[in-house]
């Protein structure tokens, strides 16, 4: 994807910016980098993207890490 950028900086951006339960709107979410800084730090978040692939990038992502989060709680 032509604009990739570190979760780790996402998550400092978003950290300074907002605070738990916030709404995180990324109208270009590519392959969803931004939601899932926002998921990790407990942010509502929409992901907007006219490539229905990097959708389902992005979906993929984010159920990858509910999962290891699910997991995690067990």
């Amino acid at each position: 994807h032509p604009a990739q950028k570190p979760i780790e900086l996402l998550k400092a951006l978003i950290e300074l910016s907002t605070v738990e339960n916030q709404l995180i709107l990324d109208p270009f979410c590519g392959s969803g980098s931004t939601l899932l800084a926002a998921y990790e730090l407990k942010r509502n978040f929409i992901g907007i993207d006219s490539s229905t692939e990097y959708v389902e990038i992005a979906r993929d992502r984010l159920r990858d890490a509910k999962d290891k989060q699910d997991a995690v709680l067990f």
